[in-house]
C-alpha cells in the first residue's frame, strides 16, 4: 500500500519533540501540594521516626514553632537536615528536570512566587503524567531506531529481517498477512517489537564498538514493554532509581 499519512519523525523531528518535553509538563503535576503536606515542627524531630502516620513518608519537611515556615527535612534513616540549594525547584520547572536528576536528590520542595508551593520526591514518579513522558520518550527513541534501519536496508527494505530467527520472522510475517486483510500494511519493519529491531540493529552492525548502547537500549526496551502495559515501574526506591538513568539514556 501506498504511503498516505506524514512519517511520524523527519528531519530535526527528534530535536524539537525533545524540546517540546522540556518546555511542557511541570513538575508540579505530580507533586504534593503544600496544603497537603505533611509538616512538623523542628525542634520534635527526633518523634517523626516513631509516628505511625508517617511511616510511608521517606522525607517530612520541619517547620519553626509558627509552623508556617520550613525550616529544614527529616530525612528517614539519617535525622534532620537543612535546607540547601539542591533541595528547591520552581514549581513551573519541566517535570523531566526532575526525572533525570531523582537519583542526585531524591526531593524537591517547589518554590512559587517567593513560598513553597508543594513537595516531589522519588515515590512520586510513578504518577501517570510520568507514564505519559516516558511512553513519549520512549517511542521516540523506537520510531528513531526504525528509521535507521530502513535506511540501513538501502534498496532490499526487508533485509533487517535476515538477522531474525525463523520463528520470528514467521510471526512478521503472520502480522504482516493480518496487516494486508486490514489495509495497514506499509512495510514489515512496522509490525515488528522494539525488541526485534534492537536484535536486527545489532546483527546490522549498529551498536558495534559501543557496547554501553546496547545495555542501554536493552533497558529502554524493558521499560517500554511495563510502561506500554501500565504496569508499575518503580514500586520500591531501587527500581525507582533507575528511572533518572533510563530517562537520560533515551535522550542519549
Amino acid at each position: 500500500m501506498k504511503r498516505w499519512a506524514a512519517r511520524a519523525t523527519g528531519p530535526a523531528a527528534a530535536e524539537r519533540y525533545l524540546a517540546t518535553v522540556r518546555s511542557q509538563g511541570p513538575v508540579a503535576l505530580i507533586a504534593t501540594p503544600g496544603t497537603q503536606m505533611q509538616c512538623r515542627p523542628q525542634q520534635d524531630w527526633a518523634a517523626v521516626e516513631r509516628e505511625v502516620a508517617l511511616s510511608d513518608f521517606d522525607h517530612v519537611p520541619l517547620t519553626d514553632e509558627s509552623g508556617r515556615v520550613i525550616t529544614g527535612i527529616y530525612a528517614r534513616g539519617i535525622g534532620p537536615v537543612e535546607l540547601q540549594e539542591t533541595m528547591f525547584m520552581s514549581a513551573g520547572a519541566p517535570l523531566i528536570d526532575f526525572l533525570e536528576t531523582a537519583d542526585r536528590q531524591r526531593f524537591r520542595l517547589l518554590v512559587e512566587g517567593g513560598a513553597v508551593t508543594g513537595m516531589v520526591t522519588l515515590s512520586d514518579v510513578q504518577k501517570l503524567p510520568v507514564y505519559a513522558l516516558l511512553f513519549g520518550l520512549l517511542v521516540a527513541v523506537q520510531l528513531l531506531l526504525m528509521d535507521w534501519l530502513r535506511q540501513a536496508s538501502g534498496d532490499t527494505p526487508d533485509a533487517w529481517l535476515d538477522h531474525l530467527g525463523p520463528r520470528q520472522r514467521g510471526m512478521i510475517e503472520r502480522y504482516w498477512q493480518d496487516a494486508v486483510q486490514r489495509d495497514l500494511a506499509i512495510d514489515k519493519l512496522a509490525l515488528a517489537s522494539f525488541g526485534h529491531e534492537i536484535q536486527a540493529a545489532e546483527g546490522m552492525g549498529l551498536f558495534k564498538g559501543h557496547d554501553e548502547r546496547y545495555r542501554e537500549i536493552k533497558g529502554l526496551k524493558e521499560l517500554r514493554d511495563l510502561v506500554c502495559h501500565a504496569a508499575e515501574f518503580a514500586p520500591t526506591p531501587v527500581q525507582a532509581l533507575r528511572i533518572p538513568r533510563l530517562v537520560r539514556d533515551a535522550h542519549s
